[in-house]
């Protein structure tokens, strides 16, 4: 019987895409667009899975978000999840006969630590085990085998740690005792079967399935075999489970049940050989060391590798060196002959020696081993031990070395007596990593020395030193014995024997002579023969009479030497031979009789010119005569007092020889007559030493240079030149006057001046006859002396001044009729008015035109402003600011003309500024009034128009000026055209709006404005055109709240529309379940969401930024949750039934009774239907089922889910499918 559906829900009114109170008109257009593309997905969506609800029905008709609640942004097909609402399926199946088939793959298996097991896979077909029974049977041993039985919980377990252990993206899913074995995450797995079979075929094609360390959050690796069978896709009635085998021995399937009880037949191979993992590690030989971490080059050292495994194995391990790469491979590799036959695991040594001849870092490793059974052994697959049993590294380091540096047998060491040598030890490092610790040296004693012979260990400072300093106090051989490093014993190189040689001390051996002339004897000569090592260098001693002795010395490059004394003056002379120096022996002092000798000397005579000094540029063996008939000269005679000497006077017309005696001082000063011919004219002459004989009376002819002798009879002149006789320059200030001057005589000429007025005298070098004078200050310069570079002279009297006159300077300051001068020398002029045209009258002196710079500042900005003024003519008008208010401020700085410029960028070049340089003048502000802030004022209808401190900044005028201030202002009502016009003093410089008196009767805009308004100064209103002199007052009626939707009940997710009443914005004051929430509206549409069922009231609404509020009642709406339906208790379940057995599914409905729902089969998924949609092969839909429950039975392969659900308030999805309509 059929029974009709429940009634749908009232049809709701038109509503627009997009909510207009949540985005603008931008925002509308893109979401209406989304919306659009939405919609046409949702119809492609549900032409392609019918059983799908309608995108439209999840969005509710609405095209963009919305308010929930909780004041949050929604979508409407977020809020109604729908997974929790059409849950579970059943599936049945009929199944077939089933097979068991062990280890289809042929896999080796083996047993390794820590968890010594292995786990075999079983492939199944057509059904799911519910026990498992195997057998095995041990090694090598005739006792019977053991019976094992695993049952669901056992295989659940163990097929879940083979995914822990090993499973990836890249294998089939092996099959579950209790899930299903079609799960999507292992489809499409794609492997490369070519690629594993190369690597099966390189590896032997085995590998092990347990026995790792690794943590199961990281894969075990499974060997190209394995991974091949488990990568290869199953059919759809294929699955695969594990038995657990920890011992080794012979495995066999025995038996495998179904959950029916019904049995598995066994197919394929009944036997699983299951062995020790092979292994393999380095070690030690017994009685052996081991090879170190570092070992010196050309060590020899022995390794073994120890196999494990069942013969016959083969091992391939590498030697790698600094890079280079060689692989050893054993194969055949047999143990005990008697165990050939068993498959039992054996321990093999095999010897691997260590050639460790060339530098570098050796490595050996283990890459694998394969066991008699296929088993395969790498050490990534299985840790054994610590890493040095399958790998080891030696780091071969070469050794140091010593050797004598800079000495040999052929090149010893000189070594002085009582002294230290230093032997220098090259060292040399074998590694970077090792250096010389210590270095072996013995010493040897030369025959017929007194020492004893020794060995001594030597150690440098720092491991990289490269030199080892040794210091030695004997002579004899040092011969290096050995060398040690850190890590390996050194080298000794050649030179390893170093010789030292003592060198004995220097002497010399002196002989003297005594060297007589002319009746007596003049010097000493000393006839040396040095001992030693040149160079040497002779110390001595000399002293004269009773005075002091002066040492000196002497450099000597050979063995023998002479060293004549022969002084310039008489006396008694004594000279000591004191020390001598060789190549290594310094100042060593002389012993012995005849190093010194005492003698009386007379030398002979000598004489020669005292030199005068250059002057004015002539050179210095000249000498000049300015006036007079003689020359005045000096010389200076050496020998013994007397002297009578010898001179010749040469003119350019003959000479003259003069003799001066009875000379007694060592320097004379001499007079010679100047030539009659050359004292008329002037002109050159020569003075020569001829010969000087002293109180031995042996005459000694001079060969000295003479001295010429310049005689000059004109004196220098000098005068300032004019060609008008107006000896007078004028120049601006700063600029450098050149006054001309006439010169005679010879350059260059030394001029002295002053200025007048001025005691200081100035003086000049002059190099040119027509040179200037350059002054810079102005004033009357006066020449006072003048001398050329032979001769003082004169300065002509009429003309020895000149006169510099300075351009004067440009002036500038206020007229008279700028203002009054206050006490401080400022102008002040009189007050304006704001905006008021007034200028300043500017006086000037000098030659236009003018630029004129003065600086302008005001009280409120004190920083001044330079401006530069320009004018033509001696007056000029100064422009005065009074655009704006306050006190104001002139200063004249500079003034420049044709002359004295004001440059651009320089610094004011002081040109005169008289007095009224400063003016002053206020400028007095007009009134404003303005209001502060836009903003519109909000009143309800009957309020007073009073101030409110809710308004903020609202209402308030801002009145500049000179207080009390008279404002009008007009009160226009719009509704009724009515303007009325207030009189109010203000004694503040703000006002807010306040007539307490005023009613606001009328509903809508109500307009303030400042009409006129006056302060106390005598200025007239500022310009209002640019003020903000209105402000609007909206007067509002009360708010309201109307429902859209006559109904009392909702579902969640569907929108509670109102419709909002009065004036934005808007305040509505709500609750949900309780929670009272408060949300601002601009729109007159309100529509919140709910996410939860519950009761949802309207308690308050007001408008005018919470003004004007209404409290309101009865304004109540329930929410309902949207009904659910499960299939199953919403599980995935699944039913294999034989033919002729029947299967119960069962329906669980949530919500308000009655029920409508509908539900289908669709045919079972198969590999070949991946992806595609699934052929729906009935649909039914049963209405005014009362009950929770709802059960059918069915003998018909496919899969039953529910696609509608519908209580008494809701449904989901929102358009219900078409099918056949069942009554319950």
């Amino acid at each position: 019987m059929q029974q009709a559906q429940p009634a749908p829900a009232a049809p709701q009114p038109p509503q627009p895409l997009i909510p207009t109170d949540i985005f603008d008109a931008q925002s509308q257009r893109f979401y209406a667009l989304s919306a659009i593309f939405m919609l046409q997905f949702s119809l492609s969506l549900s032409m392609l899975v019918p059983s799908l609800p309608s995108f439209s029905g999840l969005m509710g008709n609405r095209g963009g978000p919305d308010i929930s609640t909780e004041e949050r942004r929604v979508w409407a097909h977020n809020v109604v999840d729908s997974e929790k609402h059409l849950l579970g399926q059943h599936t049945v199946k009929l199944s077939p006969i089933s097979t068991a088939h062990l280890n289809p793959a042929h896999l080796p298996f083996c047993l390794s630590a820590p968890h010594n097991e292995v786990l075999v896979p079983v492939l199944l077909n057509n059904s799911h085990p519910s026990s498992v029974a195997y057998s095995i049977s041990a090694l090598g041993d005739k006792s019977p085998s053991k019976t094992f039985t695993l049952h669901s919980k056992e295989l659940t377990k163990i097929e879940q740690r083979w995914r822990d252990y090993f499973h990836d993206a890249s294998l089939t899913k092996p099959g579950r005792v209790d899930s299903d074995p079609y799960d999507d995450e292992y489809e499409n797995d794609d492997y490369n079967l070519a690629k594993n079979d190369q690597a099966s075929k390189k590896k032997g094609g085995i590998g092990r399935i347990m026995g790792s360390s690794e943590p199961a959050s990281k894969k075990l690796p499974l060997s190209p075999l394995a991974r091949r069978f488990y990568s290869t896709t199953l059919e759809s009635t294929q699955s695969i489970m594990h038995i657990s085998v920890t011992r080794p021995g012979v495995v066999r399937l025995v038996d495998v049940k179904a959950s029916d009880n019904s049995g598995f037949r066994i197919s394929g191979s009944s036997e699983v050989l299951v062995v020790a993992c092979p292994t393999a590690r380095f070690e030690v030989p017994k009685g052996l060391p081991a090879p170190k971490a570092k070992e010196c080059a050309g060590a020899e050292k022995e390794l073994a590798i120890v196999a494990e495994g069942v013969a016959p194995l083969k091992l391939t391990w590498h030697r790698e060196i600094d890079g280079r790469r060689e692989t050893f491979v054993a194969e055949g590799i047999e143990g005990n002959p008697d165990a050939t036959n068993l498959p039992l695991s054996q321990n093999i040594t095999i010897p691997v020696a260590l050639s460790l001849s060339s530098l570098g870092r050796y490595r050996y490793g283990i890459d694998s081993l394969l066991d008699g059974a296929g088993n395969y052994f790498e050490p990534s697959m299985r840790p054994v031990g610590s890493a040095e049993h399958i790998a080891r590294s030696v780091d071969v380091i070469g050794r140091s070395s010593a050797t004598f540096k800079n000495c040999g047998l052929a090149s010893p060491v000189d070594l002085r007596k009582g002294a230290d040598a230093t032997l220098a030890l090259s060292l040399s490092k074998g590694d970077r990593i090792d250096a010389v610790k210590s270095v072996t040296v013995q010493y040897v004693p030369p025959i017929g020395f007194k020492a004893s012979p020794y060995t001594k260990e030597y150690r440098p400072k720092s491991p990289t030193d490269a030199e080892l300093p040794i210091v030695v106090r004997q002579p004899g051989t040092y011969t290096i014995m050995s060398v040690d490093g850190y890590e390996c014993s050194g080298d000794v190189m050649s030179p390893e024997v170093c010789k030292v040689v003592e060198q004995p001390q220097p002497t010399a051996d002196v002989s003297f002579e005594t060297l007589h002339e002319c009746s007596g004897d003049v010097g000493v000569k000393a006839s040396l023969v040095l001992h030693g090592t040149p160079p040497y260098t002779i110390f001595y001693t000399e002293s004269k009479n009773r005075e002091h002795a002066r040492e000196q010395q002497k450099r000597i490059t050979s063995a023998r030497e002479e060293i004549v004394f022969q002084p310039e003056s008489s006396g008694t002379y004594t000279y000591t031979f004191t020390h001598v120096s060789d190549k290594f022996y310094s100042k060593v002092p002389l012993t012995g009789n005849g190093l010194s000798i005492k003698k009386i000397v007379h030398p002979l005579a000598s004489a020669d010119f005292v030199r005068p000094s250059p002057s004015r540029g002539q050179a210095s063996t000249q000498m000049n005569s300015c006036s007079g008939k003689t020359v005045d000269f000096s010389v200076d005679l050496r020998g013994s007092a007397p002297w009578n000497l010898k001179l010749q006077v040469t003119g350019p017309s003959g000479s003259e020889i003069i003799e001066k005696v009875g000379l007694t001082d060592s320097r004379s000063r001499l007079s010679v007559d100047i030539p009659e011919d050359v004292d008329a004219e002037g002109g050159m002459f020569q003075i020569d030493l001829v010969s000087v004989v002293d109180t031995t009376r042996c005459e000694r002819t001079l060969n000295v240079p003479g001295i010429p002798v310049n005689v000059q009879r004109l004196r220098p002149e000098v005068k300032f030149y004019s060609s008008d006789g107006q000896r007078r320059v004028t120049i601006l200030e700063g600029q450098t006057a050149s006054l001309p001057l006439r010169l005679t005589g010879q350059a260059p000429w030394s001029l002295t001046y002053r200025r007048t007025g001025e005691e200081r005298t100035l003086s000049t070098t002059l190099r040119n006859p027509n040179d200037h004078l350059n002054v810079q200050k102005e004033g009357e310069y006066e020449l006072i002396d003048i001398h050329d570079a032979n001769c003082p002279g004169m300065v002509v009297p009429m003309e020895r001044t000149y006169n510099v006159d300075w351009v004067p300077r440009p002036t500038v300051q206020f007229s008279g009729s700028a203002g009054l001068i206050a006490k401080n020398d400022s102008i002040v002029r009189s007050a304006v008015c704001e905006g008021t045209e007034d200028h300043a009258e500017i006086m000037l002196t000098g030659r236009a035109p003018f630029q004129i710079q003065y600086a302008y500042s005001t009280d409120s900005d004190r920083r001044p402003e330079t401006i530069t003024l320009s004018s033509v003519q001696t007056s000029a008008r100064l422009q005065l600011r009074t655009s704006l208010g306050g006190h104001h401020r002139y200063q004249l700085l500079a003034v420049g003309d044709v002359h004295y410029p004001l440059k651009a960028g320089q610094p004011l070049q002081g040109n005169i500024v008289v007095k009224g340089q400063y003016l002053e003048q206020t400028v007095s502000t007009r009134p404003t009034a303005f209001f502060r802030s836009p903003s519109r004022l909000s009143y309800c209808v009957g309020n007073k128009l009073s101030a409110r401190d809710a308004h903020g900044d609202g209402g308030i005028v801002v009145l500049n000026g000179q207080a009390p201030f008279h404002l009008t202002v007009a009160i226009k009502n719009f509704a009724n055209n009515h303007v009325e016009r207030r009189t109010i003093e203000v004694k503040e410089h703000s006002w807010k709006v306040d007539f307490p008196d005023y009613a606001l009767k009328t509903i809508g805009p109500t307009l303030v404005t400042i009409e006129s308004m006056k302060d106390s100064s005598p200025c007239p209103e500022a310009d209002p055109t640019n003020l903000l002199r209105s402000v609007w007052i909206d007067v509002a009626e009360t708010a309201a709240v109307v429902p859209l939707d006559r109904k009392q009940d909702y579902c969640v997710g569907e929108p509670i529309s109102l419709q909002l009443e009065g004036t934005p914005p808007w305040t509505v004051h709500y609750s949900f379940n309780g929670k009272v929430r408060e949300a601002t509206s601009s729109f007159s549409k309100f529509s919140r969401v709910a996410v939860h069922e519950g009761t949802f009231k309207v308690l308050t609404i007001a408008h005018q930024r919470n003004m004007c509020q209404t409290q309101l009642e009865n304004l109540e709406m329930t929410v309902h949750p949207i009904p659910s339906a499960k299939v199953s208790h919403g599980n995935a379940v699944e039913d294999n039934i034989r033919e002729g057995d029947q299967a119960s599914i069962s329906f669980e409905l949530l919500g308000t009774p009655p029920f409508t729902f509908t539900y289908q089969r669709t045919e079972l998924m198969t590999s070949e239907k991946r992806g595609k949609p699934l052929q729906v092969l009935e649909t039914h839909t049963v209405s005014g089922v009362t009950s929770n429950t709802y059960t059918i039975s069915s003998s018909q392969e496919g899969t039953w889910t529910v696609t509608f659900i519908a209580d008494k308030f809701c449904r989901y999805p929102t358009n219900p499918p078409d099918s056949t309509i069942e009554s319950a």
